[in-house]
């Protein structure tokens, strides 16, 4: 299968899988022959992905090779903002939390997943300040004013924006809007289908 499409999306993520995979059976002592057996499943999943819906599948794996924290699924939401400013992705970062919508996107979650320690009234202030032209909000001020665990902010080497998967995905289609079509066009022909 030719995946050029792709440029070095499903490499990169079918490396950190190999590595994932390795690592993790060869604690366990499992057969080498059947972590090989493993990973050509995975390649074939992979393609039959691929082939059914190429943006879809792309922005899955993207989300597989940026999960820096396997047991709570956190992406990193500063790997996918290098992509468009690679000296200063906090600044994309910035910029998706000054929009009123993410805001209240990031309290619907918080308010579902998060209900005993989410301040509610901290993050309706931080909404209504959206309207003034000065308003800047960073990750770290989010978390620290709300109690918000969707997002977690990280300092130094390693460090950056991580996310769950539903917030990373809804600053993947935020940043690409041909991520974004092809995501609802998938959840239309869903829908249509009664899937």
């Amino acid at each position: 299968m030719d995946f050029d499409f792709y440029g070095n999306a499903v490499q990169e993520y079918l490396a950190e899988f190999e590595e994932n995979t390795r690592r993790v059976l060869k604690k366990i002592k499992i057969p080498l022959a059947e972590i090989e057996l493993q990973i050509q499943d995975e390649k074939e999943k992979i393609e039959k992905l691929i082939s059914t819906n190429k943006e879809y599948a792309k922005l899955l794996m993207d989300l597989q090779v940026y999960q820096n924290n396997i047991e709570r699924h956190m992406v990193s939401l500063t790997q996918f903002a290098k992509r468009k400013n690679e000296t200063n992705p906090g600044y994309v970062i910035q910029s998706w939390l000054r929009d009123r919508n993410t805001l209240e996107f990031l309290r619907l979650w918080e308010k579902e997943h998060n209900p005993h320690y989410f301040n509610d009234e901290a993050a309706k202030n931080l909404i209504e300040k959206t309207h003034e032209p000065s308003f800047t909000l960073t990750a770290k001020i989010w978390i620290t004013e709300t109690n918000a665990r969707g997002i977690e902010s990280k300092q130094g080497s390693g460090g950056g924006t991580l996310a769950v998967e539903p917030i990373a995905v809804d600053f993947i289609t935020w940043l690409s809007p041909e991520r974004r079509y092809e995501l609802i066009k998938l959840i239309s022909k869903r829908a249509l289908l009664g899937i």
